[in-house]
Order: C-alpha cells, then sequence, then structure tokens
C-alpha cells in the first residue's frame, strides 16, 4: 500500500485558505447555549424542539446519549451545498432531537469545499488544537488522507450504534462511516434529446450525431478512474478522451447544469453526481441523467468524527441517526442519495441497474485509495486534462 504524501503536502497547502472559516462555538451547557448570529440560529431554534422519544435504546446507546446530553451541543462547518446547508441542518437537528430525547443546541457555519475542510482539520490535529467541526465530511480521498494523518477517531460503533451494524459502511477502523452514494453519468436536455436519441455510454458520445452538442468538465471528472487498469486502462482512456475533445462544444463546472437546461449544451459528460439533475427533474426542469454502462461508478460519501471533536458523544449519535432510515430518507429528500448498501435504500435499484450489464462495477470508496497509486491517478488525469481542454 502507497502513502499519499503528495496528497497530504496538498491539503496541508488548501489549510492556509481554510483558515478564513470562523472557528467554531465552543460547547455549552445542555439547554443554556446562546444562539450564534446567523447561521447558528438554526441551530438554536432545533435546541427548543420538544425532546421528547419513545425509542428504547440499549443500556450502551443510552450511556452515550446521556454523555451527549452533558456536552449540550454540536457545531459543523461544511459546504452550503452539503446536506441542505443551514436549511438542511436545522432540520435534521429537530428530528435528530427528537429522536434522541435531547435539546442539544446545533450549529451550523458555512465552509469552504471538502478539501480545504479536511486540511483544516488535519492542521488542528497536528497543533493539538481543538477541531473546528464535529463531524467531517467527504469522499474517500477525503477521508482517506484524514485517516492516513491519524486525524479520525478510531470507532467501534458495532458495541454500541444500532444502525451501523454494516462492516460494509466502515472504512478501516471505523474512523469514516459511508452514509450516501452518488453514481458519475450523462444529464441531458430532455427538450433537445429525444428519448430514442438518449446516448447510455461514453462510447455513444462519439457518435456524429451529437458533435458540437456535449459540454464535459475542466477537470475531467472520473476519467482518472476510468484510466485503472479494473476499467479501460490509460492508454485506451488517452485516446478516448483526444477523441471526445473534438466532440465537445464546451467545458463547464458539474453545478453549472443550468447550461444544460437553457439549450446551451444538450449533453453533459462525465457529470460529478446524478443529484442535482434529479432534483432538477423533480422542480420539472427538463433535465434527466442516465449512467454511463461503460464507466459504471459508484462513489462513497463518508462521515468521520475528529479525534479532537469538542462534541465527540454527539458526533457519534449524529452518525448513527443519519445511518438510521429516517435519518437515510431526510437525506435523500434533500440530496437524493442516500446509502444503496442498506434496507429500503433509494439507491439500491439505481446501482442494480448498473450491474445488469455484467461487467465491471468500481466503488470509490476508501479501499480504493488504498490499492492504487494517488501519484499514478494524479499524474495520468493531468494528462487527460490538457487533452480534454486542447492546451
Amino acid at each position: 500500500m502507497r502513502r499519499l504524501a503528495p496528497v497530504t503536502q496538498v491539503i496541508l497547502s488548501a489549510a492556509l485558505v481554510a483558515a478564513a472559516v470562523a472557528c467554531a462555538p465552543t460547547a455549552a451547557p445542555s439547554g443554556s447555549a446562546a444562539p450564534s448570529a446567523g447561521a447558528g440560529a438554526a441551530g438554536a431554534q432545533a435546541a427548543a424542539a420538544p425532546a421528547t422519544t419513545e425509542q428504547q435504546f440499549s443500556p450502551e446507546l443510552q450511556a452515550m446519549i446521556e454523555a451527549a446530553r452533558k456536552e449540550g451541543s454540536l457545531s459543523f462547518v461544511w459546504g452550503e451545498g452539503t446536506l441542505g446547508g443551514n436549511d438542511g441542518v436545522k432540520r435534521l437537528a429537530e428530528r435528530f432531537n427528537r429522536y434522541y430525547g435531547l435539546n442539544l443546541d446545533v450549529r451550523f457555519t458555512p465552509g469552504p469545499a471538502m478539501p480545504t475542510v479536511a486540511a483544516r482539520v488535519l492542521e488542528e490535529n497536528q497543533a493539538g488544537r481543538p477541531a473546528s467541526t464535529d463531524i467531517v465530511i467527504g469522499y474517500a480521498n477525503h477521508m482517506y488522507t484524514l485517516m492516513q494523518g491519524g486525524a479520525l477517531a478510531a470507532i467501534d460503533w458495532a458495541s454500541w450504534a444500532p444502525n451501523v451494524q454494516d462492516p460494509r459502511l466502515l472504512a478501516a477502523d471505523g474512523g469514516a462511516v459511508a452514509f450516501e452514494s452518488s453514481v458519475q453519468g450523462i444529464t441531458y436536455n430532455t427538450q433537445h434529446v429525444a428519448p430514442s436519441e438518449v446516448p447510455h455510454s461514453m462510447e455513444d458520445l462519439l457518435k456524429p450525431q451529437y458533435k458540437g452538442r456535449i459540454a464535459s468538465t475542466p477537470y475531467a471528472s472520473g476519467f482518472d478512474r476510468l484510466a485503472t487498469p479494473e476499467m479501460w486502462g490509460e492508454a485506451r482512456t488517452l485516446d478516448y478522451t483526444a477523441r471526445l475533445a473534438d466532440q465537445v462544444a464546451g467545458l463547464i463546472r458539474c453545478n453549472e447544469k443550468e447550461r444544460v437546461v437553457s439549450g446551451e449544451f444538450d449533453i453533459f459528460a462525465l457529470d460529478c453526481s446524478h443529484g442535482d439533475a434529479f432534483a432538477m427533474r423533480a422542480r420539472g426542469l427538463p433535465i434527466d441523467f442516465t449512467t454511463a454502462s461503460d464507466a459504471p461508478f459508484v462513489l462513497l460519501l463518508y462521515m468521520g468524527v475528529p479525534k479532537n471533536a469538542a462534541h465527540p458523544h454527539a458526533a457519534r449519535l449524529w452518525v448513527n441517526y443519519l445511518l438510521g432510515r429516517e435519518g437515510q430518507d431526510a437525506i435523500y429528500d434533500r440530496d437524493f442519495a442516500d446509502i444503496h448498501l442498506l434496507p429500503g435504500a433509494k439507491m439500491a435499484p439505481v446501482v442494480a441497474k448498473m450491474q445488469e450489464g455484467g461487467g465491471p462495477l468500481l466503488i470509490v470508496d476508501v479501499n480504493f485509495y488504498q490499492t492504487h497509486d494517488e501519484a499514478l491517478l494524479t499524474k495520468t488525469l493531468s494528462q487527460i486534462q490538457r487533452i480534454i481542454q486542447k492546451q
């Protein structure tokens, strides 16, 4: 297994940017924490929710609840687009408190992108300072780097957390818990692409009728995974990218799908995730998403509790809550994603359909980064980016 020293260095550099994020509030006695301005007010409203529950908890879980009650609060920092941001955390906090019979002040501060938050948590751990967020959220590469740096608490979830019993959810020593699955694929304008013309593979995008109608990302999202030995390999991926570049009319970021809705581009691939397209479709916009049969990627999103979290017991309870059916349904309502591994998951049929072709399904989890050379992936991706950008 190779170490990720280059990535760690990048993350440490990003920490300088993360320093601009306001420090999280310190713990306060239960029920007495004063609401902070702005985003923190949402947590204060959540704390005011009735703390009633009919749940029957094991002694181990009840002990965790009582320890969290003494901590009195939770403090989160992540991007506004994660878990619905301020409004999403407020709603989750109300349900969380009700579920456990608690009255915690749950405060949310909008923060920077996941790599920058991870960099800050790593720097805080190395400096011996309290973590600015009680839970860090990130994809497998972010969590693996934090685990390599010893910044996440190793937790025996099976001993007390009824919703975190499936070992497939856990990374290594329990330092990270997967709670959402997302898939990459092809997003398209339903008014400009007829059902019979929808491309269902990356190879389909090379057909003459799509020339000049496609957008891709300048950072070639997902193409480094295509280049892995278990998928296409580097040579085929580089050749494909050169041919796709001739088809592409422009490069956009994954959060710019309004340009597909407007008809500026008819097709967008590879889209970073299905979530935005599903949400826009639900609002009645002319957009839809399909997986690419020859690029079957499932990306896992994780939560981890920093070793130096200010409210470690409450943070553990938050993770357990989000892995229960109530929590999973709540985040699906916001993100159109839950973890496909759990019973009743709405993402399970999506992932199952991806397996119908019989080809390999690439689960991009922490193990993926434990078994691949990150430096080589980064080098290959840089080559692909230059090709797609026609440099």
